[in-house]
């Protein structure tokens, strides 16, 4: 499951009707507008040397997240459920499963053996469950039980083109890895996914067609594959999970089932700025004042909309990329690592300011996004200040809209720092080690469980899913639940920074391979 849209789709499309938050065209802002986003001179890119020290940390958290995939999943069908206390699968986190059983086996985890039995059973049972996927891609949620219909409360019977492209990318992952019966199987899904029966069409508002939609809504929830129709939202800005579903779209191996690459260079390159507010002696010597522009997504400041596509996706190889290549003007020349770099900038900077005073924001907590909190499910982030670009037109080149930072009660999930250490290293590692050392009164960590110990004995997986250093009743908190789609991304995130493998095995995959040749994205290193 993504954190944005499924999770909070009522919201999302509450605020995409109301309009909450300031609309209008993007203020004149007084930040110096480039015409490219590149790196400046000497910024090391992944993979990264660590300490000895480090290295053997991150082994530690990069196992505990592990475990939580592993070790949870339904002995009946392989997958792990989307959080702990409850059974119901998401098949976004059944893809972060198989990007991370080749890890395993790299790691000394768990056997190859052990590791491609996991991955045909999962696939195995996707084969016999038919009715969870339309026009070849899948229902966000599922059972854990049988991999089929779902009978959660709260949960919708929808198709997720975001959730199944993260499951996609896990398949083509494990299908380069292990080859042979789990290749032919994740193979064949992949090739039976209609992409352009997502796209909208004349039911879309003009500036949306030719986008990818957010899903597919059954008239009746007991037969998902049977009638229904498109939700009325669509994939149109560049945040990752845009490009992410866009970048599969543009690889399907059927053309009859392939969208048009210019698609993916005509999501909107919305741009922004900002300037540390606060007192520049707060600063942590490596961070930089500024971000410089960036792209960004104005439906959602959360960290991890300028991670998740990263998981798979080699950006930090292919420098800037050329939208005018494929006739597409006002999208600014784009490279994708290094916007994500200064996003990460954005979100350390805020969290110094820290404008409402929050206890657990600070130069080693930030990252706000997407995560568990004292009062249910949260969706924080923050924005820069839109810039102004002569030409741009309404909705088409940007959107209207503007949302306002929310730092909810300032609550940090960790891998929202622990995602960045694709961008900033060093930052991320001090924020993990901090998460890591914080304690209760009585000594026991707030934010980390042991692994070596089962979750009824007060240990777990790791790094919990979010902590507050001040929660509701004026003591410390830290959420009781797991989540697969936040685990999952921590472990990726952080062996791409050390090896580089999981862009390694996803980019040798043959229908990759393929699409990146279509977008022109060629390593430059």
């Amino acid at each position: 499951m993504t954190h944005l849209p499924f999770r909070t789709l009522s919201l999302f499309a509450a605020t995409l009707a109301t309009g909450v938050g300031a609309c209008g065209q993007p203020p004149a802002a007084a930040l110096a507008r480039t015409d490219v986003i590149s790196s400046p001179t000497g910024v090391k890119r992944p993979p990264f040397e660590f300490s000895a020290e480090d290295d053997k940390f991150l082994d530690e958290v990069q196992q505990a997240a592990f475990r939580y995939l592993w070790e949870t999943g339904n002995p009946a069908t392989g997958m792990p459920p989307d959080r702990l206390s409850q059974p119901t699968v998401s098949v976004a986190g059944v893809g972060f499963l198989l990007s991370a059983l080749p890890i395993a086996v790299e790691r000394h985890w768990i056997t190859r053996e052990q590791a491609e039995a996991r991955a045909l059973l999962i696939l195995r049972t996707f084969e016999s469950q038919p009715d969870i996927r339309k026009y070849g891609l899948f229902q966000h949620y599922l059972d854990g039980a049988t991999g089929g219909i779902h009978a959660g409360k709260n949960l919708e019977h929808v198709v997720s083109t975001i959730d199944s492209a993260l499951l996609f990318a896990g398949m083509l992952t494990a299908s380069s890895y292990f080859k042979g019966e789990v290749a032919v199987l994740a193979d064949r899904f992949f090739t039976d996914a209609n992409w352009r029966a997502f796209q909208g069409g004349d039911e879309a508002k003009p500036y949306e067609r030719g986008f990818i939609s957010l899903g597919w809504k059954p008239k009746d929830k007991g037969k998902p594959a049977g009638e229904g129709a498109r939700l009325p939202y669509y994939w149109v800005d560049s945040g990752c999970e845009h490009r992410l579903t866009t970048f599969l779209a543009v690889c399907a191996p059927q053309e009859d089932h392939r969208i048009d690459p210019a698609i993916y260079y005509k999501l909107r390159r919305q741009q922004g700025a900002h300037a540390f507010q606060g007192n520049p002696n707060t600063l942590p010597p490596d961070l930089e004042k500024a971000t410089g522009t960036v792209v960004w997504f104005p439906f959602s400041g959360s960290l991890f909309v300028n991670t998740f596509s990263h998981l798979w996706i080699d950006y930090a190889s292919f420098g800037v990329d050329n939208p005018r290549a494929f006739g597409v003007s006002n999208r600014i020349p784009t490279d994708w690592w290094e916007n994500s770099r200064r996003m990460t900038t954005l979100h350390r900077l805020k969290a110094i300011e820290n404008p409402k005073k929050l206890p657990t924001l600070g130069p080693d907590a930030w990252g706000l996004t997407a995560s568990d909190y004292p009062k249910g499910y949260l969706v924080a982030g923050v924005y820069p200040e839109a810039i102004t670009v002569p030409g741009a037109r309404p909705d088409w080149d940007y959107s209207t809209f503007r949302a306002k930072d929310d730092y909810g009660d300032g609550t940090i999930a960790p891998y929202g720092a622990g995602c960045a250490i694709l961008f900033q290293p060093d930052a991320a590692i001090r924020a993990m080690h901090y998460y890591r050392s914080l304690m209760l009164p009585d000594q026991t960590p707030l934010a980390w469980r042991d692994p070596a110990k089962g979750v009824s004995e007060g240990g777990g997986f790791g790094f919990v899913d979010a902590f507050n250093l001040k929660g509701p009743n004026g003591k410390p908190w830290a959420a009781k639940d797991y989540l697969a789609i936040d685990q999952g991304p921590l472990l990726l995130a952080i062996e791409n920074a050390r090896t580089g493998n999981v862009w390694r095995w996803f980019q040798s995959h043959p229908y990759v391979i393929a699409g990146l040749e279509r977008l022109q994205l060629k390593p430059t290193r």
